[in-house]
């Protein structure tokens, strides 16, 4: 049997898993560098796609499928969930999601191949980071906003172990390495004009001139480029929303206020976040996959969802719209219906006689169906930003994908 030529590197002080992985990166001598989680399982064949896609384009990182650990058997679960793709939130973060489109907004971290020449064009890492987290974000934006592409591999399987309540998933360390911001350091080296958005700690731009000669040295874009690559998210998902709002019921002149209770009615205020809220997600039966097909707390990653006892809740957004649940479309006569067809179900009409007036989902029948409007609604200042960096740039007229 072939062995395999292993490598140890280690630090004589532990720095955290950036570090390590930047050290494994920069002292590679093979012509694709991979990272991946100690917590996987690789399945056969699993490098052939990706090593097809960077030989197409060594600019290109690739992302495998990556699939559900079995952990009695260390092997993937029979009919494993498939996960690839997340899109890149104005908190620095990310979220999952899936269409049909093979690039990919974000990776999500702990599973990503490219060729060892890209992954030192791009300087791999920040070297000021520490600990975990924060790093797949800018080494996406990294990619996308310096002449490079992020491309999934389906039948590259790897599967990977989720933390879940079995025991066995949790952390059995602690992390070392000093404290850094690492979020803050993506938005501060990649966000330009859209920092404000983020309203995390901020740090200075002298703190991550690190960055510059990689960005001189590639000609790296401004951000607005990103999000118009994939405007099919941020703008046909309502990411970036069109107009922001408060929903008033029409007969109290009340405003609906979103909290962990639910629904209630109350003075209309523009100061109060937990009132404001903008269309989203993808409308693929409506619309033909534009805006929008559900109600998302604006400022925030959460749609209206499920219900529970008459009163809806939210949860984390499905900027696809394929996830039923968070169907609440507003029709011309003023109500807001969730779902379609004859099982829909509607806002109701403030529940008489009490103080909180609680708002419930119910019968679409008119006589218990509430009718609601748009108020106080504007333009958010994100919207403006986008389109006016959009057309100053010139990005409008090139003609690529949108997803």
């Amino acid at each position: 049997m072939e062995r395999c030529k292993v490598r140890m590197l280690r630090h004589e002080v532990t720095t955290g898993l950036m570090n390590a992985k930047q050290t494994g990166g920069r002292n590679a001598k093979g012509d694709v560098v991979a990272f991946f989680d100690c917590h996987v399982s690789p399945k056969p064949g699993w490098a052939d796609e990706i090593f097809a896609k960077i030989r197409a384009n060594p600019r290109r990182m690739v992302v495998p499928a990556i699939t559900d650990l079995d952990l009695d058997t260390f092997d993937e679960k029979v009919n494993s969930a498939v996960n690839a793709k997340c899109y890149l939130t104005w908190d620095a973060d990310f979220k999952w999601f899936d269409d049909e489109s093979d690039y990919i907004p974000t990776i999500s971290g702990g599973l990503v191949a490219m060729s060892r020449w890209w992954f030192n064009a791009t300087g791999g890492f920040d070297d000021v980071m520490r600990g975990w987290g924060g790093e797949n974000l800018d080494q996406s934006l990294r990619s996308w906003l310096c002449g490079g592409e992020i491309m999934r591999a389906k039948t590259s399987r790897i599967a990977h172990m989720w933390r879940t309540g079995d025991s066995r998933t949790r952390a059995h360390y602690h992390g070392r390495g000093g404290h850094v911001d690492n979020r803050a350091r993506v938005v501060a080296a990649w966000y330009d004009v859209f920092a404000e958005k983020y309203q995390g700690r901020k740090i200075q731009q002298d703190e991550v001139k690190n960055y510059d000669p990689v960005k001189e040295s590639l000609g790296c874009k401004p951000f607005a480029f990103f999000l118009w690559r994939f405007r099919h998210v941020y703008i046909d998902a309502g990411v970036i929303p069109e107009r922001v709002f408060h929903i008033r019921e029409k007969t109290s002149g009340l405003c609906l206020s979103f909290g962990w209770g639910g629904l209630a009615l109350e003075g209309c205020d523009e100061s109060k976040k937990k009132q404001v809220v903008q269309l989203g997600n993808q409308d693929q039966e409506e619309k033909g996959g534009k805006c929008c097909s559900g109600i998302r707390m604006f400022g925030s990653n959460d749609c209206l969802d499920y219900v529970k006892d008459g009163v809806p809740h939210t949860y984390s957004c499905d900027v696809t719209g394929r996830n039923t649940n968070q169907h609440y479309r507003w029709r011309p006569d003023g109500t807001i219906e969730k779902g379609l067809g004859p099982s829909k179900t509607c806002f109701g009409k403030p529940m008489a006689g009490l103080l909180s007036k609680k708002v419930a989902v119910g019968s679409c029948d008119p006589a218990a169906a509430g009718q609601y409007e748009m108020w106080g609604d504007k333009v958010p200042h994100e919207r403006e930003l986008y389109e006016s960096e959009v057309r100053r740039l010139g990005y409008d007229k090139l003609d690529m994908p949108d997803n």
